[in-house]
């Protein structure tokens, strides 16, 4: 008979005559009559030739049903090549029978979870006539793995929400997340705490609108805010800078704040504003900026003492002619209105200088600031033996800037220049537009140069290069442009020279 591991049949009877004795009422209640486990005989082309009860009762047929019929037809769909595989494994040899899990399709249409074994049934030259399938029903253990699994999906997420809840809570930045539709997902206790606003309060809600007050103003105004998040939405760009906030009792507070993408499977679903109060930093920026001015005007006092001592000693000899009854009185009276003109110049650009002022951007002239410095510095420069020599484009256009800060920082600039060249020389100073969208400043020394290893440390506070230096003035100066959205670049080489640009962009208000 035909052995069921793969040996060589002793009596070498046909395929049919095997089956036949196969199929016997003794071999078919030893092998068939299991009621536990599910068996079909099937033919090499996949059809079932033999199945017993248990085969029947798992997939809800008839025997005459499933006679003749494809096992595919009773697999599922994605599930049909595992049993090609397992028949190629076991016709191949390598190995005597293979066995996985497997889905098929009971009558109702109901999945059936089976792990389906399949041995090779070979003929008397070791060649393969027919295939031995066992399916034993695991539904149950695959219905408790399922439940077990969702447990543990429903239970790590509840999980990871806790931990991640209790990440924002610990963070002092205040945080809130904003979805594709620009409501509220998540709103952290530093926020609350900042802000006055409960998470409950901001439900249904555009965060970022409630606190910059966008809904009550310009339309202009509120596609300004609008574009910020559409931005970062659209095209996964992060934003950095300041804005003014507003608290649920409507004090205005400044706050440094980042905007990120939110994605879930590279797929941006929104966005995540991390914010913090700047209050204290700005009035610390200030308090710094001030002692950087002071130090500048004691700097400047001698050379305008200079400055205004020249004309009045020229206003007093003149004064002196006058007395004596000296003619041409109306060229003296010129040159004398002349000096105090100059006089007047000096002394205002000191007490603007000086003059605390309430920061307020305005369209200014980058060529009269310049020149204003310029004044400043022009006697200090002739004592030093130094030339500025200026060259700069007609009809440069607007900068959106406070004036007075601007002053502060190019004298800063300037000076370090001077400062770099001890033996005299000259100083150039460029303007130009790039592009119609900024105005460029270039100050080029040629000075003693800077080290690569101080240049990186350049704008470090208390860090400075000079022997009586406090580095004060290149960060003051740095975060002047940063506050008005410019660049500043430095290079230098060392017995070369220094070359400072200042980038800052245009107000198309004049327009």
């Amino acid at each position: 008979m035909v052995d069921f591991m793969g040996n060589q049949s002793e009596t070498g009877k046909s395929i049919a005559s095997e089956l036949k004795l196969l199929t016997s009422q003794e071999l078919y209640h030893q092998l068939f009559g299991c009621e536990l486990i599910a068996m079909a005989i099937v033919s090499l082309d996949g059809r079932l030739l033999r199945v017993n009860t248990s085969f029947c009762r798992l997939l809800g047929y008839t025997e005459e049903e499933l006679i003749g019929l494809p096992i595919q037809e009773i697999s599922h769909l994605e599930d049909v090549a595992i049993y090609e595989e397992l028949c190629k494994q076991t016709f191949l040899g390598e190995r005597i029978s293979s066995q996985k899990e497997n889905r098929y399709v009971h009558k109702d249409g109901s999945i059936i979870w089976g792990m389906v074994q399949v041995s090779i049934v070979r003929d008397t030259d070791a060649n393969p006539s027919l295939t031995w399938v066992q399916i034993q029903d695991v539904s149950e253990r695959k219905r408790l793995e399922q439940k077990l699994e969702e447990s543990k999906r429903s239970y790590q997420s509840l999980l990871n929400q806790n931990q991640n809840q209790l990440i924002l809570n610990a963070v002092s930045e205040g945080l809130f997340g904003i979805d594709e539709h620009f409501g509220t997902t998540f709103w952290n206790k530093a926020a609350e705490c900042l802000t006055g606003y409960t998470y409950e309060e901001m439900m249904g809600k555009n965060p970022y609108q409630v606190l910059t007050r966008a809904y009550g103003t310009g339309e202009d105004l509120q596609l300004k805010y609008e574009k910020v998040l559409y931005r970062t939405m659209l095209e996964g760009v992060c934003e950095c800078t300041n804005e003014l906030f507003y608290k649920k009792n409507g004090d205005s507070f400044p706050v440094e704040y980042m905007i990120s993408p939110i994605l879930d499977q590279d797929q941006i679903i929104g966005v995540v504003l991390s914010f913090i109060d700047i209050t204290q930093r700005q009035g610390t920026e200030e308090l710094l900026r001030k002692s950087d001015k002071m130090s500048l005007i004691g700097q400047l006092a001698a050379g305008v003492a200079h400055e205004i001592r020249n004309p009045l000693t020229t206003l007093k000899g003149f004064m002196q002619f006058l007395q004596q009854g000296a003619a041409n009185k109306k060229e003296y009276y010129d040159i004398m209105m002349s000096e105090l003109e100059r006089i007047e110049l000096i002394t205002t650009e000191m007490l603007v200088l000086a003059k605390p002022q309430f920061i307020h951007y305005q369209p200014k002239s980058i060529e009269n600031i310049i020149k204003s410095v310029i004044t400043l510095l022009e006697t200090q420069a002739i004592i030093s033996n130094i030339q500025f020599v200026v060259a700069m484009e007609n009809h440069l256009p607007l900068v959106l800037c406070e004036e007075n800060q601007m002053k502060q920082a190019f004298i800063n600039l300037l000076k370090n220049a001077m400062e770099a060249m001890p033996d005299g020389g000259q100083i150039d100073i460029q303007l130009c537009s790039i592009e119609d969208k900024a105005v460029r400043v270039l100050f080029q020394d040629r000075g003693h140069g800077i080290p690569h290893n101080a240049l990186a440390r350049l704008g470090e506070p208390f860090y400075t290069t000079k022997e009586k230096g406090t580095g004060l003035g290149i960060m003051i100066t740095n975060k002047i442009i940063e506050d008005h959205h410019g660049q500043f670049v430095v290079e230098s080489k060392v017995g070369e020279g220094t070359v400072v640009s200042v980038t800052l962009p245009i107000t198309y208000s004049e327009q």
